[in-house]
């Protein structure tokens, strides 16, 4: 049985072997540099986390310059993504360690990460005007990101009354998380009972395919199995993490932003193709 979404690429082995470079110095840095990773700065990464899904859309629409196509397929342009960030992190950490500043690291990391998003966004959007798509495709992303935080409010609220000690010490970072992956769930689940697309991971497929012989199938559709399989899942690791966060709060704290990216990431390769069209 198949485990990998379909579409994946393995660059050429010069782009590889730039990605892999890149990657082991920026760990090393960061392994040298030790900087902390606060709750905030787990929210400051998330434009990072959008970044890559946006691209990789860009690159499925055609519209990723030939020279850098190898980068943003997948899974290339998530470590990509990383090395980017990872870049910005460690030129923040060490400012940061000039100044005394802890807190620099999240503004650097959340104001690059967010000019970076506002110019993926633009280029999509001309790049969507350009191919001629109706004017009433651009509300499905909006539809997409609101309706995530309408499904997770709620959710998280109750969340809160029965697991009150967990989630407080998550922080602000676990409704974070909870919400990427509705945000993952939601969309997928436009994407396939409102717009009409497939799904190349075959986890997701099989729960919707699984949805889709049930009786509640002509009144909910098939995407509603999978948001709420991700608002169990995002959950239950949100509490699991809460003491490790408490007791290592940078291990936690990556964690924690590790499971957000996995939720953030798919989500935002929805919305921004949702956009183009494609």
């Amino acid at each position: 049985m198949q485990v990998l979404p379909s579409g994946l690429v393995v660059p050429p082995l010069p782009y590889a072997a730039v990605l892999v470079v890149g990657s082991l110095a920026v760990v090393g840095w960061l392994s040298v540099l030790s900087p902390p990773v606060s709750r905030r700065q787990v929210l400051a990464f998330a434009p990072w986390m959008v970044t890559g899904g946006a691209v990789h859309a860009l690159y499925q629409h055609g519209s990723v310059p030939a020279v850098i196509e190898p980068f943003a397929a997948a899974p290339a342009v998530y470590v990509a993504t990383f090395v980017l960030a990872g870049a910005v992190w460690i030129v923040a950490a060490l400012r940061a360690q000039a100044r005394d500043d802890p807190g620099l690291v999240t503004r650097y990391l959340a104001l690059f990460g967010a000019v970076l998003v506002a110019a993926l966004t633009v280029f999509a959007y001309v790049e969507a005007v350009r191919a001629g798509v109706p004017t009433h495709q651009y509300v499905w992303p909006v539809v997409g990101f609101l309706g995530a935080a309408v499904v997770t409010a709620p959710w998280y609220y109750a969340l809160t009354f029965r697991f009150t000690a967990a989630v407080s010490r998550v922080g602000l970072a676990g409704p974070f998380v909870v919400y990427a992956h509705a945000l993952d769930g939601v969309s997928t689940a436009l994407g396939i009972d409102v717009i009409g697309t497939g799904e190349r991971t075959p986890l997701p497929a099989h729960i919707m395919d699984f949805a889709g012989d049930l009786p509640t199938e002509p009144y909910l559709g098939r995407g509603w199995l999978f948001v709420v399989v991700k608002l169990v899942v995002a959950s239950a690791v949100v509490i699991v993490l809460a003491d490790y966060v408490e007791d290592e709060p940078t291990e936690g704290n990556l964690a924690l932003a590790f499971v957000a990216a996995v939720g953030v990431g798919p989500a935002a390769n929805n919305l921004y193709l949702f956009l183009l069209a494609a």
